[in-house]
This record gives C-alpha cells, sequence and structure tokens, in this order.
C-alpha cells in the first residue's frame, strides 16, 4: 500500500506540472504571485514530454525516520490526438512500476508479482489515507478544480535549492484534507516545480524532488507502453 500511494504523490506533482488558474490569484494575492501562478502555466502551455529522476521521501516525525524512495519519471501531457501519460520505474529500494495512460492506471510489483489495475478517476472515491484525491486533480488538468480547493500564497520569492534559485509556493486546502498545507519550490529558470512537501495533520511530511529534469525531450509513446508478465496476479480493489 505504500508503493500504491507514492503513485498518487507522484500525480500531485502533476498539478503543478499544468500550472495554477491565473484568477486563483489575480483578486487575492499580491502581484509577484500572479506573475509566479502566469509564468507557471505558459511553461505548461509549452511542455511535450517531461523527463527527471525522483526522490520521494516519507518522513515520521513522530520518531523521527524518514524512508526514501528513488525513481525515473516520464510524462506526457494529453493532446488533441493523445491520452496523458505518466510512468514512474522506481529503481530502489524496489523495482516496482507505475504507470498512468488516460484514466487506466497499473501499479506493479514484481517481487511478489501482482499488480493493480483500475481507473485513475476512481481511486480519490476509496479510503486510501487522502493521497489518492491528487491522482483526480493532476490527470484532468483542472486549473479550475485546483484553485476551488486550494488557496496559493507565496511563502519566500527567493530560495536557493541545490544552486538554483526558486520561489516557494502554499497551498493551503480550502476544506478539511489529510494535507494542511502543500510548499512548492518553483524554478525560476524554467517556471517548473522541483521539489514540494505535504505536511499532514499528524505532522509527518512527504517531500518530492525532481532532478536532472528534462522538458520536451525526445519520448516516444512507447516509453510508456508495459505489459503484465505471465501469471501476475491482478488486484481491482484498491
Amino acid at each position: 500500500m505504500k508503493r500504491f500511494m507514492s503513485l498518487a504523490i507522484i500525480a500531485a506533482m502533476l498539478l503543478l506540472l499544468v500550472g495554477a488558474d491565473r484568477r486563483a490569484g489575480a483578486n487575492s494575492q499580491p502581484q509577484i504571485l500572479t506573475g509566479i501562478l502566469n509564468k507557471m502555466e505558459k511553461a505548461h502551455q509549452d511542455v511535450k514530454s517531461l523527463k527527471a529522476e525522483m526522490v520521494l521521501e516519507k518522513t515520521n516525525t513522530q520518531i523521527g525516520v524518514t524512508d526514501s524512495e528513488y525513481g525515473q519519471l516520464l510524462y506526457k501531457p494529453s493532446t488533441p490526438k493523445s491520452k496523458q501519460k505518466l510512468r514512474v520505474d522506481y529503481t530502489k529500494p524496489s523495482k516496482n512500476i507505475a504507470t498512468v495512460d488516460g484514466d487506466n492506471f497499473v501499479f506493479y510489483q514484481p517481487r511478489i508479482n501482482q499488480a493493480f489495475k483500475g481507473l485513475a478517476s476512481k481511486l480519490s472515491k476509496g479510503k486510501q489515507g487522502g493521497f489518492t484525491q491528487f491522482i483526480t486533480i493532476g490527470l484532468n488538468g483542472s486549473l479550475k478544480s485546483a484553485s476551488g480547493k486550494y488557496n496559493f500564497s507565496l511563502v519566500k520569492e527567493d530560495e536557493v535549492v541545490n544552486g538554483v534559485i526558486t520561489s516557494v509556493l502554499r497551498l493551503t486546502p480550502k476544506s478539511n484534507d489529510q494535507f494542511t498545507s502543500i510548499d512548492i519550490w518553483v524554478n525560476q529558470q524554467n517556471w517548473f516545480p522541483m521539489k514540494f512537501r505535504g505536511t499532514e495533520r499528524n505532522g509527518d511530511l512527504t517531500t518530492v524532488t525532481f532532478k536532472n529534469l528534462q522538458l520536451n525531450a525526445n519520448v516516444s509513446d512507447n516509453a510508456f507502453a508495459f505489459n503484465l508478465p505471465k501469471g501476475t496476479m491482478v488486484v481491482d480493489k484498491f
């Protein structure tokens, strides 16, 4: 289940990749925030593909322990002729594979030859600890739905992360949510998120960091293809 919820965290990043609604900051946020949101939106409009190394960290603040996962991420947004595609190949500690093609979701665990398979849009309707709500937001790419659920604010204008100058934004849910806030570090060179951190109600933290991010690299649709090995046990209830 831990690996399964990790995909939902990745889908949360797609909320950031699609940018933010200009109207979300126009009336209630300072002009500088509105400018950042506009640049993020424009950056997404120009994206045809994305490749990145990914680090996912889950911190239990009560006992001071952090578990880390590493992987390679591929992403292509939807177009009038094709569906949105996402693939994460975990490299350590597991070799799991997660894919999304339109609304079709697969999460494969080779160690036990088992796969979760179903519709991504239905994941948020289950009781999956709050993470899966981001899958729907990320896949449908709805800017209006994002601004309807979150307030946007600027935490800090210039913060250096791994030698890169970033703007730090905060998303605060307008209603009850597992996350009390989500902080996003936006790269001021390409206006894409390079890091985000969600704070849960119990104080636990989930941090996702992109490294060696490549925009509009040559990524074919075949790179997202994945066929389950023969004999895989398929689970359709999450």
